[in-house]
């Protein structure tokens, strides 16, 4: 109650107070002196300093009761949650009984509560259980799950349905008219769960033909780009604070440790679009600004393409469609990362695929899923790796195998063994020409009395951009241009005789339109050097002859240069002479 005695009279207070509309209240000067001000902030400290530590006492009595109640104790407020968790659990019923679900993989739920004898917990944790989740309790303080439960009111949680992974027809249609200018990809995040911004990421890139993702830190924001036929585009930015949400989102999906962010790690997740089921292989890499992810689009459903369609022509068309028809020997695939070596393999098991065959793979990962083919994907953490798979693979009686790659010696050689009785192998290496898979092979510990017998054909390979068949059109050839091309073709005829070499008056060129992405360049096509591992050949690697001589055998039976093949693809109209110098690394 208050007391009217104690009401102040405004006539006597030290305050002129107004009639009428002008009247205002006064304001009061407040004056604060500096020993005031000092001991209010020793006061701030001492409250801070008393609550730290009244905080630390009560984790430290939960950390004892958990232990009692043979529990895991869980320090909630400095654990990172996946907002998307939220869902699980509906607020009003994580509020109410003072739980949070604070991690999942699979159907394993991890969630945290305060009092997990209640009632009230018990029959939320039934209903989970009727979801199929198998739950894992934990114990945490009643301050550090409310501290956790302020997510349920921040943007990041919002109650949603699940995102369908598999969209009708129209629905991809809308992604494509919506997605034709990609940097409205950055806009549309913003107002997204980060679980769908992933998804739409994914079906943005995969609707552009892209074959990675790169997300890279920056100093103050995120750049986005897509491998595009073989070049990076900036596609939109993101802010931090945006991107902390969609990286830990990525992780989650990836299998990945959402709370670490000063190692590498690598995983992988997929996606579906209607029957398709597309993989990404998830690299992270700490830097400067933060961690870059990289995510390589793996499509299983893409169709094979024929060995025309990937860019092989004249001799080296018949000798590559030949090689599908030996009983033994090794062919080795070789180029940089992205060059198409994969596919190309691919494309050959489909010619060798048949009843009568067995044809068995390993992996890492399954890029094409081929019907009648045995494939396996190989687990290093899990000691299946590479050469161990090999020898389990000798034991299921193939007449095929490809190996993903051959990385080192004892990969290497029983790659060659496989080769020696009576299989035919093939596999991937890392080198710049088909001539370099020689000493490349002598360098891994390989010795020439095994490689010579054992080789057969070695392919290189590399993708140039091809010109827009949309917006191309005709120029005049230049005379630089023109001396070039006619360098070259002596060269060719020098070494194919026979071969009849036609130099027009125009190349094309594109100007770019919204088929290509105004790039002026739509798919990829295949320039190709083949070296056939002859008895001459065979010759030159046992008595350990260098390359020269080795390119001079070669060059008598046929053999042209990736750049040669290049210009003869550029004399076909499939791509130009820019293409040919960057892939190859050719300057005139």
């Amino acid at each position: 109650m208050i007391d009217p005695q104690n009401l102040k009279d405004p006539a006597k207070e030290n305050t002129q107070i107004q009639t009428g509309a002008a009247a205002a209240p006064a304001v009061q000067q407040v004056t604060v002196t500096p020993q005031e001000l000092k001991a209010a902030e020793e006061q701030q400290k001492m409250d801070s300093g008393l609550a730290k530590i009244n905080r630390e006492a009560k984790e430290k009595d939960t950390r004892e009761k958990a232990a009692s109640m043979n529990m895991n104790y869980i320090d909630i407020s400095v654990t990172p949650i996946n907002p998307d968790l939220l869902k699980i659990i509906s607020p009003e019923a994580a509020k109410a009984n003072l739980m949070i679900p604070f991690y999942r993989l699979g159907k394993k739920l991890r969630v945290t509560v305060a009092h997990p004898t209640s009632q009230g917990v018990r029959d939320v944790i039934n209903e989970l259980k009727k979801q199929g989740y198998l739950i894992n309790i934990n114990l945490s303080s009643e301050e550090g799950i409310l501290q956790a439960l302020q997510l349920y009111d921040t943007d990041q949680y919002r109650v949603k349905k699940e995102i369908s992974t598999k969209l009708d027809e129209a629905k991809i249609k809308t992604y494509e008219k919506e997605l034709a200018e990609l940097t409205k990809l950055g806009d549309k995040i913003k107002d997204l769960n980060s679980e769908e911004a992933v998804y739409l990421i994914g079906v943005g890139a995969l609707r552009a033909g892209s074959s990675d993702i790169h997300l890279e830190a920056e100093a103050g924001y995120v750049r986005a780009r897509f491998r595009i036929d073989g070049l990076l585009h900036e596609v939109f930015r993101i802010d931090k604070s945006v991107w902390q949400n969609l990286s830990n989102q990525i992780k989650y999906q990836s299998k990945l440790r959402v709370n670490v962010d000063n190692v590498p790690q690598d995983g992988r997740y997929s996606f579906q679009v209607n029957d398709r089921k597309i993989d990404v292989r998830v690299s992270v890499l700490p830097t400067e600004f933060g961690e870059s992810f990289v995510l390589r689009l793996l499509d299983s459903g893409r169709h094979l393409v024929s060995f025309e369609e990937l860019g092989y022509s004249g001799q080296y068309l018949q000798k590559i469609e030949n090689l599908t028809e030996i009983s033994h020997g090794m062919i080795l695939m070789t180029g940089p990362t992205g060059s198409g070596k994969t596919t190309s393999l691919y494309t050959m098991l489909s010619k060798f695929n048949d009843p009568t065959s067995k044809i068995i793979t390993l992996e890492d990962p399954i890029e094409y899923h081929l019907e009648g083919i045995s494939q396996s994907q190989i687990n290093e953490k899990g000691g299946y790796t590479f050469a161990s798979g090999l020898r389990s693979i000798l034991r299921q009686d193939p007449e095929v195998i490809m190996i993903g790659e051959i990385r080192d010696l004892e990969t290497a050689e029983t790659a060659a063994q496989a080769a020696l009785t009576g299989h035919v192998l093939l596999s991937t290496l890392h080198t710049n020409s088909a001539i370099e898979t020689i000493p490349r092979l002598i360098n891994i510990g390989l010795p020439p009395f095994m490689i010579a017998p054992s080789l057969h054909t070695i392919i290189a390979q590399r993708l140039a951009r091809r010109i827009c068949t949309s917006c191309r059109e005709e120029r005049p050839i230049t005379k630089s241009e023109l001396d070039e091309i006619n360098k070259v073709v002596e060269t060719i005829k020098r070494v194919r005789p026979a071969d009849v070499i036609v130099i027009p008056q125009t190349l094309p060129e594109a100007k770019g339109c919204d088929v290509c992405s105004h790039t002026g360049y739509k798919g990829r096509v295949a320039l190709v050097e083949m070296l056939e591992v002859d008895y001459e050949m065979k010759d030159l690697i046992l008595n350990k002859a260098s390359s020269t001589k080795m390119i001079e055998a070669a060059r008598r039976k046929g053999m042209i240069t990736m750049w040669e093949d290049g210009v003869l693809k550029v004399l076909q109209g499939q791509t130009n002479l820019e293409e040919v110098h960057r892939v190859t690394s050719i300057t005139q």
